[in-house]
């Protein structure tokens, strides 16, 4: 099992030692989910992507499927590992109903997958090399690197093409495809769609609402599932039925969904795009606020990261629609931070101070926030922030935070090449021996002598170097093991 996954268990462990010693010193009893520390353990909800199978892989944490009920669409397609992998692939968002023990070992009870739409392709631009926008249903869909394709490339989408969409609304009203699955050519007359979003604009004399874009009729339709048999604005929905124009959907079926379904869970952790700020020390992901005060962990970032359209994996006790974070985690595991040395407008790139030769790119997903909201307006001088990931041979920027020149410079990425004092992070050499030996800093964030630090390290390790800029020039301050 990689680090990674590793520390996605021991954070698991750390929340779940917390919740035993509250519950216990509450009640006086060590009982917790129906098991006790030697029982079942604390009960956990995951809302993620799948990023791997060999049982499930949601939020970095690997869950065990062999007894787990699989169910898709509110269908139950069967049970165990096989109905796993004939129901579910990789990039769809699912809910992960379960158990972690006291060592972090999580167990499936229910995995849930349901689209976040289905339908024809009405129109598509691409927007650069990595990236294209699709309208289907009225509502704007996003896919780059990060999209996972089954049964059809980026570049074969076609209008007219029907697709299922699984991700994630991001901070401007637009769907974030995390999977697409080509379902038809073509939809046939009188064929099915489906859309699933929050309700808005609920008109009763119409009988209509809105999600998203579209315009919802539910004057025909099954509303046996909700409470008051009408819709409400906030609700999530799922709407199945006819497309009779451009933007106007008949339903025939309306269902009520919870993204963490009904149960009442010990912990859960959400994964999505902040789709807004609140006050100090809280943001929203969605319908979620998510608070965090200085008992938060942040791994892989810092608390002036949590920006609209940074997407995050978020973990702690859920109580109504907030979260109490004991962990905010970025996926992604770049980080680079310093002045602006070069910007490159043809190419969309930008080449920070002391950082050199890497080059960081700005796509059409790629946020901008700060003392500029659009790539265009970044001038060398300005510090960045960069948070992003790594496709083929290039420094793509998921989140871009502008600010005006300090001298502080971070980097974080993948070691590529180790040949002591020498490594070499994304393509930038870094001579440690000019960091002072109690810079050192392995994985629990101890300090440790050099040697045995550079003797410790694999390729593919995540690292984290700090340092402060002196004439174009990087003083190294400190090297950390993620």
């Amino acid at each position: 099992m990689n680090r990674f996954l590793v520390q996605r268990r021991t954070i698991a462990l750390t929340v779940l030692s917390v919740i035993v010693a509250v519950l216990t010193g509450c009640s006086g009893g060590g009982d917790l989910a129906g098991g006790g520390i030697g029982g079942t353990g604390a009960t956990v909800a995951s809302v993620g992507t799948v990023s791997g199978f060999g049982s499930v892989i949601v939020n970095g944490v690997v869950y065990d499927t062999t007894d787990a009920e699989v169910f898709v669409e509110n269908v139950s397609k069967g049970l165990g590992d096989s109905a796993v992998i004939l129901n579910l692939l990789r990039g769809m968002v699912v809910r992960v109903e379960g158990r972690i023990s006291e060592d972090g070992a999580a167990t499936a009870d229910r995995v849930f997958f349901s689209s976040t739409l289905k339908g024809p392709v009405e129109s598509l631009i691409p927007l650069g090399f990595f990236s294209k926008q699709a309208v289907i249903l009225g509502q704007t869909i996003l896919m780059d690197d990060r999209t996972a394709f089954h049964n059809v490339s980026a570049d074969s989408i076609a209008p007219g093409m029907v697709l299922e969409v699984s991700g994630y609304d991001d901070e401007l009203g637009r769907v974030f495809a995390t999977y697409v699955n080509r379902v038809a050519d073509s939809l046939p007359p009188g064929g099915h769609v489906a859309v699933k979003g929050v309700v808005q604009n609920v008109t009763p004399p119409l009988q209509t609402f809105r999600i998203r874009q579209l315009t919802v009729d539910y004057s025909a339709a099954d509303l046996g599932g909700l409470s008051g048999n009408a819709p409400e604005p906030g609700q999530l929905l799922k709407a199945t039925g006819r497309l009779v124009a451009t933007n106007l959907l008949a339903a025939e079926r309306l269902e009520l969904e919870e993204e963490f379904g009904l149960g009442v869970f010990d912990v859960v952790d959400l994964e999505g795009i902040i789709t807004e700020e609140g006050g100090v020390g809280e943001f929203g992901i969605g319908r979620y606020s998510i608070r965090f005060d200085q008992e938060t962990s942040f791994s892989n970032l810092r608390p002036q990261d949590v920006k609209p359209g940074a997407r995050v994996i978020v973990y702690g006790p859920l109580t109504a629609r907030t979260i109490l974070a004991g962990e905010i985690f970025l996926p992604e595991r770049i980080r680079m931070e310093s002045d602006v040395a070069t910007v490159d407008l043809l190419e969309n790139s930008l080449v920070l101070s002391g950082l050199e030769p890497a080059a960081v790119l700005a796509i059409e997903t790629t946020g901008v926030t700060g003392i500029v909201s659009v790539f265009d307006d970044i001038n060398p001088g300005h510090h960045v922030r960069v948070l992003g990931r790594q496709t083929g041979g290039d420094i793509v920027a998921s989140v871009i935070v502008v600010t005006p020149s300090r001298n502080n410079v971070e980097l974080a990425g993948a070691v590529e090449f180790v040949s002591e004092p020498l490594i070499v992070v994304l393509g930038i050499q870094i001579d440690t021996s000019s960091i002072p030996p109690d810079g050192f800093k392995g994985p629990g964030g101890e300090p440790v002598p050099p040697n045995e630090f550079l003797g410790l390290l694999r390729l593919e390790d995540i690292v984290t170097l700090k340092g402060f800029l002196a004439g174009g020039t990087v003083n190294w301050a400190e090297i950390a093991m993620e």
